[in-house]
Parts: C-alpha cells; sequence; structure tokens
C-alpha cells in the first residue's frame, strides 16, 4: 500500500505579488522602472528556488502585453499584465482610484493564492481589496517611505502629497505583516507610520554574483571617448530625477582639477516626470565648463551595467535619500568603490571604508575630494575593491528569499516570529 507524503509547506503555498504601476520586466532605469523591479524579479526567483509558486500581476501598458499574458519569467514564476486604465505607458503620478480599483479586481478574479504580498503603495490599495476577496492575509512592502522621502527632499523637487502619505499609513497599519528593504526603511515605519515592530520584517535586498562580479570591465566601442582617458570615469546609474542627485554628481566632477578629473558617465533614462530636471543637467554641465566630460547614456542591460561597473573607477550614489540603494550593492560585488552620501539606507548598502566611502556633506567639493582620493591613490582604491567583493559575497538573492519565506512562514503560523530588535536604524 502506498503512503501519500504531504507536501512541504513551500510546496503548497502560492504568493500573489502585486506591483501595479511597474513590471518586473522593464529595464531599471527606464521610466518608473528602479531597484524595486530587480528586487520583485528576483526575490520572485529565489522564492520559486525553494519551491513557492509565484505569480506576479502588473499592469498592462501595451494591448500586446494583455495579449501575451501570462509571461514565464522563470520555473514557478509567472508575470501577469492585466488592463488597468489606457493601455499605454503612463507615469505612476497618473494612477488613480479608478486605475486600482480596475487593476483590484482582475487580480481578484485569478485563482486565489495563499497570501497576497503587495510592492508600493499604489499596489497596497488594491492588494488590500484582493486579499479580503480571497480571505488570504497581507503583506506590504512600500520600497519608498513617503514620510522619510519628504524629510530629505531634493531642493526643487515636488514633495508627496496628503493622498500617499495617509495611504501608506493605513497600508502598512493595517497589513498582516510589513517587509521592509532596509532597517532605515524599518525605523521609518516603525517610528513615523506608528507600526508595532513585531508587526515589521526586515529583508535587504541581494545581487546576483553572477552578473555582478569582478571580471574584466566593459566594452567601451560606441562611447565617447572622454570615458576612456587615462584619468578613467566615475558612474552614476538609475533614473534621472532630483533625489537622485545627478546635479550634485557634475558639480563635484567640475571641482576637480582638470588633469586629475575622471569623465562622469551618467547610465539612466529621466522618469517620466522630471523630464524638465533631465534637461538641466545638460545645462549644468556646460555652465561649468564640463560638457566634454559628462556623459549621458540611456538605460542598459543587466550585463552592460556590471560591465560598465568593472571599467569605472568608482560608482557615485549622490541620493538625497534611498530606501536602500541596489545600485551600490551591485557595484561593491564587481569590485568597484561606491562614493554614496550617508543618509537613509545608503548607510546599508555601503560600508565606509570596506566597500566605499560615505559623505557626510553634500558639498561639492567634500565629494570632489572623495572622487580624488580613490582616482589618486591604487592601494586605497583596491583596498576598498576587495572588501566590496567580499560585502557582495555575503548579500545573495538565496539568502534574501530565505528570510522572504522565514517572515512568510511565521505570518502563516508555520514558524516561531524572529525579533525585530537590532534590525532599526538609529
Amino acid at each position: 500500500m502506498s503512503v501519500s507524503v504531504p507536501p512541504s509547506p513551500a510546496k503548497s503555498t502560492t504568493v500573489a505579488m502585486l506591483s501595479l504601476h511597474t513590471s518586473p520586466l522593464d529595464r531599471p532605469g527606464t521610466g518608473d522602472a528602479g531597484g524595486m523591479n530587480v528586487y520583485l524579479k528576483s526575490i520572485s526567483q529565489a522564492l520559486s528556488g525553494l519551491g513557492v509558486r509565484v505569480a506576479v500581476y502588473t499592469r498592462a501598458s501595451s494591448a500586446g502585453q494583455v495579449q501575451r499574458s501570462p509571461v514565464q519569467l522563470s520555473p514557478g514564476v509567472q508575470v501577469h499584465c492585466l488592463p488597468a486604465g489606457p493601455l499605454e505607458p503612463i507615469a505612476k503620478e497618473a494612477i488613480g482610484p479608478a486605475e486600482v480599483a480596475q487593476f483590484a479586481q482582475g487580480v481578484a478574479s485569478a485563482t486565489p493564492a495563499t497570501l497576497v504580498h503587495s510592492h508600493y503603495w499604489l499596489s497596497g490599495l488594491a492588494g488590500e481589496q484582493v486579499a479580503k476577496a480571497w480571505g488570504v492575509q497581507h503583506v506590504q512592502t512600500l520600497h519608498t517611505v513617503a514620510a522619510l522621502k519628504n524629510q530629505n527632499l531634493a531642493l526643487g523637487d515636488r514633495p508627496e502629497g496628503p493622498r500617499r502619505l495617509v495611504a501608506e499609513a493605513q497600508l502598512v497599519q493595517g497589513a498582516d505583516r510589513v517587509v521592509a528593504v532596509s532597517p532605515a526603511e524599518a525605523s521609518a515605519i516603525v517610528h513615523d507610520l506608528q507600526v508595532p515592530p513585531t508587526q515589521v520584517t526586515v529583508v535587504t535586498p541581494g545581487v546576483d554574483n553572477t552578473v555582478f562580479c569582478p571580471g574584466p570591465p566593459g566594452h567601451l566601442v560606441g562611447l565617447p571617448a572622454a570615458i576612456k582617458r587615462p584619468q578613467g570615469y566615475a558612474l552614476m546609474a538609475g533614473r534621472i530625477q532630483p533625489i537622485k542627485g545627478q546635479d550634485l554628481a557634475i558639480k563635484a566632477i567640475a571641482a576637480i582639477a582638470p588633469e586629475l578629473r575622471p569623465a562622469l558617465l551618467i547610465s539612466g533614462a529621466p522618469s517620466p516626470a522630471h523630464l524638465d530636471y533631465a534637461s538641466s543637467l545638460r545645462l549644468l554641465a556646460a555652465a561649468l565648463g564640463v560638457g566634454d566630460d559628462v556623459v549621458f547614456l540611456s538605460a542598459v542591460t543587466t550585463e552592460r551595467l556590471a560591465g560598465l561597473m568593472r571599467g569605472a573607477l568608482l560608482t557615485l550614489m549622490p541620493s538625497h535619500s534611498e530606501t536602500y540603494g541596489l545600485v551600490a550593492l551591485e557595484s561593491a560585488a564587481c569590485g568597484t568603490p561606491v562614493v554614496a552620501y550617508d543618509s537613509t539606507g545608503l548607510r546599508f548598502s555601503v560600508t565606509d571604508q570596506v566597500s566605499g566611502i560615505l559623505v557626510g556633506s553634500r558639498d561639492p567639493a567634500a565629494w570632489a575630494g572623495a572622487i580624488t582620493a580613490l582616482a589618486t591613490n591604487a592601494g586605497y582604491r583596491a583596498a576598498l575593491s576587495q572588501g566590496g567583493i567580499e560585502f557582495g559575497r555575503r548579500h545573495t538573492w538565496d539568502r534574501a528569499g530565505a528570510a522572504l519565506w522565514q517572515a512568510y512562514q511565521e505570518l502563516l503560523g508555520k514558524a516561531p516570529v524572529a525579533p525585530l530588535s537590532g534590525q532599526l536604524a538609529g
């Protein structure tokens, strides 16, 4: 007589990942795609490696996406593109209650999952409806806390409005579990949004060490001669928007003596709401006399980005605020030191004097000094390079996936709750 073996908890679990405004299929650095897209794609694949089935739901931006849906992202991970508003790309700022309601209805009509995990506040508005309709628990990840962002706003940038501020507070207070991607985000959720620490789990991002790893530099054919100069180049990668601080990077390069000045390669596309800022950067470079030293490049593939990182002297991250700062971890894993602003999540994606340098000022002269110190001291650069490689090896997506699976098990009552104590930023 055969004996039936009950399925493992992982293999009997299905997770609905909601990402209304952006798809894991989008290239990071374009539109509203960035670190969250990488996080969602990579964490879903890590969960599938544990036997968890993952269905990712996102808004369709074309009729073709609806027709081709679902897309098999990897074994065990499917991406469903649902109509919600116009079948065309729209900025996240243009997504309103009607789009949220249509998206929620579309997800709720699908096969129910074991739990719902919403990414970003817009997804959460839909996710809490879906979880209620299915009678399952709701997990919320904000990825960016509006209150924290407003506290670190770039000059001239628009603060997040009351609709989002109120919605985020209600979402995290009502969720069955909140997953933060850094201790800085967890601290803001606990202290600013009044969520008990027992309801918050920190799952920091990982890095794909098969792509972001030491090796030969990227192929520079077709790129302007400026980045092939003897002084080398500094890299800045990500969406072009005021909070990322591309203007400070340009000012820092301009503050370096011409004979020591590396080129600055800015890779990424402007977010739809920040086209004016992108245009202002070229004018700024010209006004400071470094128009020929600053090279703009559209968003590139993951493999191309890793090559550009390996070829760079250093990676710059002058963001006013980052939930974590995944680019810093990716750069470190390539063996390229990072110069980053000493704030919010960057304090956890960069270890000062180990994988890079944290600059506590937004004075361009301070940044110029840090860049010059690395660019002109090969020994210093090599030490931070080795420290970064080791730092990257400790942060894998498998580790992140296991931590998230542990949080799901706690929520489902299949594992003891791990305390958040000691994980919060001061």
